[in-house]
């Protein structure tokens, strides 16, 4: 009996679906999958914990393999752990070492953490419709409910959790822009009002909400590196007179180059009196909130309009987990939501006012479930660990800063606030001492036992010390005082000897 159209079609899905079978993959070779990655990172984190003196490279970018092109073929599953061992574990910087002083870091992911990434990842765990999934929606604003309480937002608020700060920044400006009733035709009188402290990333996310031709202020320090709220009044009421539209303040809670945290409180009086929009960026800074001695700190930030932390800092979570707050929560999903329901979704019921979902509180819409990376840890460790871990860094912070202060060798522009000592090593007699430090810096970082980085503070060039990884310890601290002193000297003679 011939073939009809129809048979030839079912034939052709049939070996089709054998083909693409191997997607389905078996428990055994799951198992094997599994067991070869847990190895790998198994191996990974051992030599991580175990390491007291470096490297903190693990190898020069020139050193690694040349990663291969995606071929059209299935490439035999141990081959490609082993390329992925050499390019992703064991090759470039390693952000997780205890002795990674250079960056605001992530410190490594805790494994709960860890887990939180790849169970929703496993499960395909979405978290954008309160309808669809309560609970985990659920999860996520319990989270938020309690950074909110954190920072002493009262009930009304609403927030999200997002990528990173990039899309935390760029979400509180477009809703800060809404809020403040702003119309195209008036983007190029707008003022914004930071410090040269501010993150840049709050910069790009003006430009990306279509404020790029808006007005930037960039205010005062004072000695401390703090925003200057005379110089910022002053500004605005200028600003005013000559008619342009001030409408937005960003202030920081631990900035990247000196950890300094503004005056808060003095900077929520000027925009009260003036009615402008307060942004704290508090991504490196804000969960020190949770030890008691730096609340003096955060006096003010429940005054202000919206405020973003990173839980990949402060709780050691993976890097892609942001936290927004915004006081005025409607204000929040008037700037996100759709104007009208989908008609994909008209009859889904995925939707109410009772149960506002994520997806309405984001420019997101296919989010993941995010929320287990802080869930996880908080909820295995309890929160009580994290505030220790964190008055552990503030303490070891200290205790670097009078090390480095007792010899006598360096200059020390200003106490730390929170974990980050900023530091310059005096020069010998007819040496630069920028150039001096610059070199100090090239030869502390060119064995990977250290990584640092440097801070510029009005044209003079500093090094920096960041201590927040979960991992450093004080012995981590000694060995970095000791590098310093080691390369210093090394360098003083080979100064002297070219004299």
């Amino acid at each position: 009996m011939p073939q009809t159209e129809e048979d030839r079609l079912k034939q052709t899905l049939r070996n089709l679906e054998v083909k693409t079978s191997v997607l389905e993959v078996p428990q055994a070779d799951r198992d094997q999958m599994t067991n070869k990655a847990m190895e790998m990172m198994n191996m990974f984190d051992d030599s991580t914990r175990k390491l007291t003196w470096g490297p903190v490279k693990t190898s020069d970018p020139g050193c690694r393999k040349v990663v291969g092109e995606i071929k059209e073929t299935p490439t035999e599953y141990e081959l490609v752990m082993q390329d992925f061992n050499d390019h992703l574990v064991n090759a470039g910087m390693n952000l997780s070492h205890p002795t990674c002083f250079g960056l605001i870091p992530t410190g490594g992911g805790t494994y709960p953490a860890a887990l939180g990434a790849f169970i929703p990842a496993t499960l395909a765990s979405y978290s954008g419709f309160p309808r669809k999934v309560t609970t985990i929606v659920e999860m996520e604003n319990k989270l938020i409910e309690w950074v909110a309480g954190l920072f002493g937002y009262p009930a009304g608020h609403a927030g999200n959790i997002t990528s990173g700060a990039s899309l935390s920044s760029l979400t509180a400006m477009a809703v800060a822009r809404d809020s403040m009733g702003l119309k195209a035709a008036d983007f190029h009188r707008c003022v914004v009002y930071c410090s040269e402290f501010t993150h840049y990333s709050v910069l790009r996310g003006l430009r990306a909400v279509g404020l790029r031709e808006a007005v930037l202020r960039t205010i005062p320090l004072d000695q401390l590196f703090k925003m200057t709220t005379t110089a910022l009044e002053k500004q605005i009421k200028e600003d005013k007179e000559a008619g342009l539209v001030p409408f937005l303040v960003v202030a920081t809670v631990g900035t990247t180059l000196t950890g300094t945290v503004d005056p808060l409180n003095d900077i929520a009086d000027v925009c009260e009196r003036h009615q402008l929009w307060l942004h704290v960026d508090a991504a490196y800074g804000g969960f020190f909130a949770l030890c008691d001695e730096m609340k003096p700190l955060f006096a003010g930030v429940e005054r202000s309009d919206s405020i973003l932390v990173n839980p990949h800092k402060g709780l050691f979570t993976p890097v892609g987990v942001s936290v927004l707050v915004v006081k005025d929560g409607k204000k929040l999903q008037q700037c996100c939501s759709m104007e009208q329901t989908p008609s994909c979704f008209a009859e889904c019921q995925l939707f109410s006012d009772e149960h506002v979902s994520p997806s309405e509180l984001s420019f997101e819409i296919s989010r993941p479930f995010r929320g287990a990376q802080m869930w996880l840890p908080l909820n295995v460790f309890g929160v009580g660990v994290f505030r220790t871990a964190l008055q552990e860094k503030l303490l070891l912070t200290r205790y670097f800063y009078g090390k480095l202060k007792e010899t006598g060798d360096f200059e020390l522009p200003l106490e730390p606030e929170l974990s980050v000592v900023v530091f310059r090593a005096t020069a010998p007699p007819g040496v630069d001492i920028n150039d001096f430090n610059q070199q100090l810096l090239e030869g502390l970082n060119s064995d990977g036992k250290i990584f640092m980085t440097p801070a510029v503070l009005s044209n003079q060039f500093y090094l920096r010390v960041c201590v927040l990884a979960f991992r450093t310890h004080v012995e981590h601290v000694d060995l970095c005082f000791s590098v310093i002193q080691e390369k210093r000297l090394r360098l003083r003679e080979s100064l002297r000897s070219e004299a």
